[in-house]
């Protein structure tokens, strides 16, 4: 069922973006895997993926999904390089500084929505003309929007993001396009170490409870694997929690 069909992931170098790829490509789906720039650590992991990857076509796409010339320079690119069509949309990117609201800046306050809410919706309407036979959307969420964390302003623009699911939900509907999102816990990425410096007293809060509270990339990636896929044709407009509970008790 996924032969033929193309799959754009955006930040798609490392963490959750690598590992929705690698699970994609094992299913059989092509690939356009977007990164920022040429130097640095997902470039190197993106060239090593592609020049590995024997069963499915993988193409790698450089744009910086914060700015929205980049956006359709890339689009452009991709339809003089044969893309004629795109089949799912993977929304994966993101930016934002870690600061309290009192000391954001406007520079910072560019930041935030530029890449996750305006830099979004801008591939949104850049790839879904090439969904011709409809497709799928899915935007990948953090606990940010859901529970107020320190110096974390991008929990609101994850909020702004779970909403636009919906709005999308019920905009693309009539062109045959489900849009869903993934509202993902503390993950197991090369950020966990920053993030336990910067959460210091919530980190030992989840090491001495029962439950397991770092999820795996791999286990968001399989929650994408569904939304994309027909199994999931009854879920539209929802951002999933994948959390393991850790936001059951207070």
């Amino acid at each position: 069922m996924t032969k033929g069909q193309t799959v754009l992931i955006t930040g798609a170098g490392r963490g959750i973006g690598m590992a929705v790829a690698e699970t994609l490509a094992a299913e059989g789906y092509d690939l356009i895997l977007n990164y920022r720039k040429d130097q640095g650590k997902s470039a190197a992991n993106l060239q090593r993926f592609q020049a590995a990857e024997t069963r499915v076509k993988v193409r790698l796409a450089k744009a910086d999904i914060g700015e929205t010339r980049d956006i359709q320079e890339m689009m452009k690119k991709l339809r003089a390089d044969g893309v004629e069509h795109i089949d799912h949309l993977v929304l994966n990117a993101a930016a934002a500084p870690f600061k309290g609201f009192m000391e954001m800046t406007r520079s910072d306050w560019k930041l935030l929505f530029n890449t996750n809410l305006i830099g979004n919706t801008a591939c949104v309407q850049e790839v879904t003309p090439l969904m011709k036979d409809g497709g799928t959307i899915c935007a990948i969420s953090s606990m940010g929007s859901q529970r107020v964390l320190p110096k974390y302003p991008l929990g609101i623009a994850k909020s702004a993001l779970e909403n636009l699911v919906r709005y999308l939900e019920v905009e693309l509907h009539p062109r045959n396009i489900r849009v869903n999102g993934v509202c993902a816990g503390m993950v197991n990425t090369d950020m966990s170490q920053f993030l336990k410096d910067l959460w210091p007293s919530l980190h030992d809060r989840y090491e001495h409870s029962p439950r397991r509270w770092l999820l795996e990339p791999q286990e968001v990636a399989d929650i994408v694997s569904f939304l994309i896929s027909d199994r999931s044709s009854a879920i539209r407009g929802t951002t999933l929690i994948a959390d393991l509970g850790m936001s059951l008790e207070a």
